[in-house]
């Protein structure tokens, strides 16, 4: 990092709007890169990029220059862990159902089934049967590493997390996740048929 660079930052810290402005545009491009995969429910693009934007503001805020660390390295980091988080508070809210039933176990149909208030009993019914299916697709068509790394990831670990619990790389972790996302595209074309 430059000198002009470090002013610059300085100036961001303290809170100048057009010092700000500066390190967006330098690290705009990154913004894009970092939302690149995720999916936000019930959003969309453009608010995925506001939440790397907030990640952004965030990292500058509090990019400590004592460190031996790369500013660039450290606002990317912040960008993703804002996307994620924003992403799974997104997904705690809106897939309770899911984040507090396994599906994957044998005694499903004993599973409490909680459901969004308003919901109707034949709601209740189609959602619970839905349920039963995936788990049955899921028994027969995932692996053992496929069914514990898609169980974590619907508690809202992150692959990292998930890497450090169950002893294997990031890259497996997100080889598995790829494998799973094109079984459950499969289940859903057949399902639609």
């Amino acid at each position: 990092m430059d000198a002009a660079e470090i002013d610059i930052l300085k100036k961001a810290k303290a809170g100048d709007d057009e010092s700000f402005e500066i390190l967006l545009k330098k690290y705009e491009k990154y913004l894009y890169i970092s939302t690149k995969g995720y999916y936000l429910t019930n959003g969309d693009k453009d608010d995925l990029i506001q939440e790397a934007i907030i990640g952004l503001l965030k990292g500058i805020k509090s990019f400590d220059f004592d460190k031996d660390t790369s500013f660039k390295t450290f606002v990317i980091l912040c960008m993703r862990r804002h996307i994620v988080t924003a992403i799974k508070n997104s997904n705690a809210r809106k897939n309770n159902v899911l984040n507090t039933t396994n599906f994957l176990d044998d005694e499903i149909i004993n599973e409490k089934i909680y459901v969004e208030a308003g919901a109707n009993a034949e709601e209740e019914y189609l959602y619970k049967e839905l349920l039963e299916e995936f788990g049955k697709y899921s028994k027969e068509h995932f692996s053992k590493l496929e069914k514990e790394v898609l169980e974590y990831l619907l508690k809202g670990y992150n692959y990292g997390e998930i890497a450090g619990k169950i002893g294997k790389s990031n890259k497996v972790i997100d080889n598995t996740y790829q494998r799973i996302k094109v079984k459950v595209k499969n289940w859903l074309k057949d399902l639609k048929k």
